[in-house]
């Protein structure tokens, strides 16, 4: 038996959760493909519907079978429907709505080794994508976005987060609350800052328990007295290294100096 056909209600919702403010009143994000569907099944969220046109791969319907089996309604879609419901250029034959997963609680270990990453002013959803899939890879407890920042379950960031920010406890926060937090739980508060900027940085590395602040690349994150300050060394002479690629050495070289 064939699904119904999407309606221009539910067809016009899949579109609407492009704007922020659409995904505050639903609850919801848009969610494009087979790899973030199956991403969203695997952090045990189920879709409110599920959108499939009929030349998906038969490893996409798998994964829309899995939906469906986990409660998820499903409708076909028409090629030129998923154009008009997704941003990219050559738009996939399958979208989802999917509920927001819980923000983060303020929930982290006790003792041991803890990273929580906060992201502010980054407007860019390729690096906030990018930095929040870091995060998830190597092992951060939660991320945490200021003001200034893009959503993390905006479509861009979730399709450039690889599926991590269906995964990784995200809250907001705002600047001026990032040192109590830190206090809190016994973090130490370290900021990254582009060698140009960083004068003589007292850290080469990132503590055992610690709350890492990454701002833009050029102006760094906005003053925050309580914190240290770290950089990624780099040759002279060279432009300081795109946001996301120094946030992901910085939590690479602290994941491996505890993994190994």
């Amino acid at each position: 038996m064939s699904d119904p056909p999407a309606t221009r209600v539910q067809l016009a919702g899949l579109a609407d959760l492009h704007r922020a403010r659409e995904r505050r009143e639903t609850g919801c994000c848009l969610l494009e493909g087979e790899r973030l569907l199956n991403e969203a099944l695997d952090a045990g969220l189920v879709p409110r519907l599920v959108a499939v046109g009929p030349e998906v791969s038969d490893s996409a319907r798998a994964v829309v079978e899995r939906a469906r089996a986990a409660g998820s309604p499903v409708v076909s879609l028409a090629r030129r429907d998923a154009s008009r419901s997704s941003d990219r250029e050559h738009a996939p034959a399958l979208l989802a709505s999917l509920p927001i997963p819980e923000s983060w609680r303020g929930e982290l270990p006790r003792t041991g080794a803890t990273l929580l990453v906060a992201l502010c002013g980054l407007q860019d959803p390729g690096n906030v994508g990018a930095l929040l899939r870091s995060a998830r890879a190597f092992g951060a407890g939660a991320a945490l976005l200021g003001s200034g920042s893009a959503d993390a379950f905006g479509p861009k960031v979730v399709r450039a987060s690889a599926g991590a920010a269906l995964h990784l406890p995200v809250a907001r926060c705002e600047i001026e609350d990032l040192a109590g937090l830190a206090e809190t739980h016994e973090l130490s508060l370290v900021a990254a800052m582009p060698p140009s900027r960083a004068g003589q940085p007292t850290r080469s590395s990132l503590p055992e328990r610690c709350l890492l602040v990454l701002g833009h690349e050029t102006r760094g994150v906005p003053p925050l007295p309580e914190a240290e300050m770290v950089c990624v060394p780099q040759a002279l002479g060279v432009e300081s290294l795109n946001v996301a690629v120094a946030g992901a050495v910085l939590m690479a070289g602290w994941y491996g100096e505890r993994a190994l």
